[in-house]
């Protein structure tokens, strides 16, 4: 009875406040979520959570070695042995498709349960493939506070409370802080964006002074973003943590889209 109270309710709301698909606009049947059932279906899914070895996997590391050797050269850190980052986006972010509103609506428009309903998907797809069980804190990429102010609230830390949910890790907000406010990259090239958020993140005084010397052993953190162009984003994070915490940490990225060429 109580089912089909809540099944009536559902589409006597779905007539009055019709829900549409996030890529189409299509209205959304009952049992649809955010996606029409042809949207979902062509929705243009990476698969790197299975193949460790992606395009995703390989920018991200190169940019990690690049930052790490300026580093050592310029006496900043001494040489260190750091393992191969992990790397998986949900699906392949292209401009000419609609897709790419998904992250926008997070973004900018502030629909939070489009950005926890992909967010628990990814993490599904995450845990499900062996290459990311390991993993126990989760961290979205900061926002800098000024611009957490206006805009209310972080897109990264929405995706990844439902990412850290699926792995059954622990969500932290209170490790990474965004030091200076970087500008939009949105029409910056690749080096101007490298640029603009290199050194952009720290590691709070309060967490290195509570949780410094537990790492003796091995930890696995997930930074998680909306959309990964060039990397820089993330690989600054990953700078933070490694400058610190040198090869005893392991690092991996997820985010909801991929742009493949950027």
């Amino acid at each position: 009875m109580i089912e089909e109270l809540k099944s009536t309710a559902g589409t006597v709301g779905d007539l009055l406040i019709p829900r549409e698909c996030t890529v189409c606009g299509r209205n959304l049947l009952r049992g649809e979520r955010h996606l029409c059932i042809f949207c979902e279906a062509d929705l243009p899914l990476t698969y790197f959570w299975d193949n460790p070895l992606n395009p995703m996997s390989d920018k991200l590391n190169a940019l990690i070695q690049k930052d790490l050797v300026k580093h050592i050269k310029d006496g900043e850190l001494p040489p260190a042995r750091i393992g191969r980052a992990r790397a998986a986006a949900l699906f392949y972010y292209i401009s000419e498709a609609g897709y790419k509103r998904i992250p926008q609506k997070v973004k900018y428009r502030g629909d939070r349960p489009v950005g926890r309903f992909y967010g628990r998907l990814l993490g599904e797809f995450l845990a499900g493939s062996g290459n990311f069980k390991d993993i126990d804190t989760v961290i979205p990429v900061p926002l800098h506070w000024s611009r957490m102010w206006s805009r209310g609230y972080n897109q990264a830390e929405v995706i990844a409370s439902d990412i850290a949910g699926s792995l059954g890790a622990e969500l932290r907000t209170d490790i990474l802080f965004r030091a200076r406010r970087t500008g939009t990259q949105t029409r910056m090239h690749d080096s101007e964006k490298d640029r603009n958020v290199s050194g952009a993140f720290r590691i709070r005084e309060r967490y290195l002074n509570e949780n410094g010397p537990k790492y003796g052993r091995e930890r696995h953190f997930l930074i998680v973003d909306d959309v990964f162009t060039t990397g820089a984003t993330i690989a600054s994070c990953c700078a933070s943590l490694y400058s610190q915490f040198g090869g005893g940490i392991s690092i991996s990225a997820a985010t909801l889209g991929f742009v493949e060429h950027s």
